[in-house]
């Protein structure tokens, strides 16, 4: 292994450097295209696995680049091998770690960092982005308080800047200019975004808001007339804000690729606007596998390239907590969720400040890079085999939200309780936002609505066509029966019920949350459940129905009158689980695979070059049940795992990544029958 050992290294290690890095350069695929050559060329399609290094420079720093050498930077390189790197170059304090002549430059900047990884990058075909705040700039505001944004009260933000002022035009895009001109960087990946951005009541806002809706009375809060409206046109601002500087930056130099991190994401729903080149992210560390199942499924759904980042490190007790760098074990299982998936993966690592990268974290990053890489060939680029997906919808999400783009439970977690609930009982799930759903529905099995009104008319035309042509359509809420009567052919019966409310699980019963609706179904409308008043199926059946089921063409409508998936959401109970997963059962569907396992085991069927692909995630963790702890150190193994694929005639293999587990199969009666003996983490089963 090589290491750096400060300011000079050793002849010895200079040499092993130089041989490393000339094999590490005949190792690279010839990339001889450009966007100039074809335009829609976009490097980020071909890279796998990268690095992110920022720092955030602020006013007092004193040591910004002093340890940094082009040969520590070589040798942590040719450790972990990445296919791009993104470093610092502009946080949201707004000071920069290398010398500029637009903005503030951080005093304590010793030596230029960023012109040593453009030069060290170059020389080693790596591709290079860099981390600048957009909407988030502090600095920018101390100079110029008019670029801050006003909240409703009209006080200042010492964060956030405002979409209409001179920020953009006057600091944000000369500067990726003056990068682009000084240091060629290959793309940008822009924080402090959409996450950051808020509504702004100063009067340039407050006057364009008028010009363009005609609406005088400005509202303030959440209930106030014309609210929508006004959150709608800062969404607008947003996506113009990324609009002119991604078009800034593709003039200056076409083929350098431009992110808004979280930019179509669950932090924003709506369709792919803006002209950025490809989506990503960062999973904060506190919730890693959790987010990143359900943010990597957004962005997949996109048919865009895409990447998650996992933070290296964990940093859940606030800002005054430390950031504790995470074991191997951890990485691996929170990257396996995008790396099945079929998306790109990046670590974030904190370098020191003076630039100082640390050795033993390259250690883990080049153990983790090379257990993504042993799976690359099954997943990257992969496609979905479409069997459920659970709808993602924006005017719920909006509507719900913290103004502009911070999702919630509100928001979010009827969504999040669906995926849940379906990936626990083995049920491989996408999520389709609202404009990927009305492209490409019909070739799922199930469609989940999940209390995520309201629905609007061509969405329920489509989900009607495609139960019509043989689809499954699971929708639920209290409301349903009253907003959407004849679609779920039942209406209400009675005032909606507030408390006393079971569900029948075989001899027992499920208690859920509030509120349902006993509905009176229409003609030809069956009644699927019955509620229960108390927690005896017999005694306490009442002749209430909750589940109705409206068969239409080939397929069905089947209506939950209550909520169903926040209540998982908030509770995780295993007999709500349970209930859910004979509800789907009773419905047989002809999924593509079934397999026997636990909860904590998780399938994600993908397909790519004629191979049907099932990804199986070990989703659990071994400490003790504390609700601060984030840390996966002990994994234990899913055990004797069976996987079943019906098919017309026998697969001419079927393999395992990684190839080190022993399994068996067998081909009878048009089934194949897959013996897994152990899932540490994440195994890929190759059907060919």
């Amino acid at each position: 292994m090589v290491r750096a050992g400060g300011e000079r290294m050793s002849r010895r290690t200079t040499f092993i450097v130089l041989a490393g890095l000339l094999g590490y350069a005949l190792a690279l695929p010839l990339r001889t295209t450009s966007r100039a050559a074809n335009p829609k060329y976009n490097w980020h399609q071909d890279v796998f696995f990268g690095i992110h290094n920022d720092l955030h420079a602020t006013a007092s720093d004193t040591e910004l680049g002093r340890e940094l050498t082009p040969e520590m930077l070589r040798a942590r390189l040719l450790e972990t091998h990445p296919d791009w790197i993104q470093c610092d170059c502009k946080g949201h304090p707004g000071y920069t770690s290398w010398p500029t002549k637009v903005g503030s430059t951080s005093p304590g900047v010793v030596r230029d960092a960023l012109r040593i990884y453009r030069d060290v990058t170059r020389e080693m075909g790596i591709k290079l982005g860099v981390h600048y705040s957009g909407v988030v700039d502090v600095r920018a505001i101390e100079l110029h308080p008019e670029w801050g944004r006003i909240d409703a009260t009209g006080k200042q933000d010492k964060w956030a800047t405002c979409r209409l002022h001179g920020y953009d035009e006057q600091l944000m895009i000369p500067q990726m200019m003056e990068i682009l001109d000084n240091y060629d960087v290959d793309g940008f990946w822009v924080d402090g975004e959409n996450w950051a951005a808020q509504p702004c009541w100063c009067n340039l806002c407050k006057a364009e808001f008028t010009r363009r809706t005609g609406i005088r009375e400005i509202p303030e809060e959440k209930g106030q007339p014309h609210w929508d409206e006004w959150l709608a046109f800062h969404r607008d601002l947003f996506v113009e804000h990324v609009t002119r500087y991604t078009d800034a930056i593709h003039a200056r130099k076409h083929e350098c690729q431009v992110v808004s991190n979280w930019m179509y994401s669950m932090y924003e729903p709506e369709a792919v606007r803006a002209p950025i080149d490809y989506l990503s992210g960062d999973i904060v560390p506190w919730e890693g596998v959790g987010l990143a199942a359900v943010q990597g499924r957004i962005l997949d759904a996109r048919q865009m390239s895409w990447d998650l980042m996992a933070w290296g490190y964990i940093h859940a007790g606030g800002d005054d907590s430390p950031l504790v760098f995470k074991p191997a074990v951890h990485l691996e299982q929170e990257l396996s969720e995008p790396l099945a998936l079929g998306g790109a993966l990046m670590i974030d690592d904190t370098p020191q400040r003076s630039g100082w990268l640390t050795g033993w974290h390259y250690d883990t990053i080049a153990k983790v890079a090379d257990y993504c890489r042993i799976r690359k060939e099954p997943c990257f680029h992969s496609k979905t085999v479409p069997q459920a997906a659970v709808l993602f919808l924006p005017a719920h999400f909006y509507s719900h939200n913290s103004p502009l783009y911070g999702f919630n439970d509100e928001s979010v977690g009827t969504m999040r309780g669906a995926l849940q609930a379906l990936l626990e009982t083995h049920h491989s799930t996408d999520i389709l936002p609202e404009d990927a759903a009305l492209e490409r529905l019909n070739p799922y099995k199930l469609i989940v609505v999940p209390e995520e009104p309201p629905l609007d008319t061509p969405l329920l035309h489509a989900l009607e066509d495609f139960a019509r042509q043989g689809g499954y359509v699971l929708v639920t809420g209290a409301d349903l029966a009253r907003d959407y009567s004849a679609w779920v052919g039942a209406s209400p019966r009675g005032e909606q019920l507030r408390d006393r409310v079971f569900l029948p699980l075989g001899d027992r019963a499920v208690p859920v949350g509030f509120p349902w609706q006993p509905v009176s179904p229409a003609m030809g409308t069956k009644v699927v459940c019955y509620r229960l008043n108390e927690q005896d199926p017999v005694r306490n059946l009442t002749d209430q129905p909750v589940v109705t089921r409206r068969d239409v063409g080939k397929g069905a409508i089947i209506a939950v009158h209550g909520p169903l998936f926040r209540n998982y959401y908030t509770d995780h109970a295993p007999s709500l689980r349970e209930f859910i997963g004979r509800l789907v059962d009773s419905l047989r569907i002809p999924w593509a695979v079934t397999v026997d396992g636990p909860p904590q085991l998780e399938v994600i069927l993908r397909q790519q070059k004629g191979k049907l692909l099932v990804n199986l995630l070990n989703r659990g963790a071994g400490e003790a049940f504390s609700a601060y702890r984030n840390t996966v150190e002990n994994l234990p193994p899913i055990e004797n795992v069976l996987v079943r694929v019906p098919r017309a005639s026998a697969p001419k293999s079927v393999a395992i990544v990684p190839a080190d587990a022993k399994i068996s199969w067998a081909y009878k009666n048009g089934l194949v029958t897959i013996k897994v003996p152990q899932i540490d983490i994440h195994r890929v089963v190759v059907i060919e």
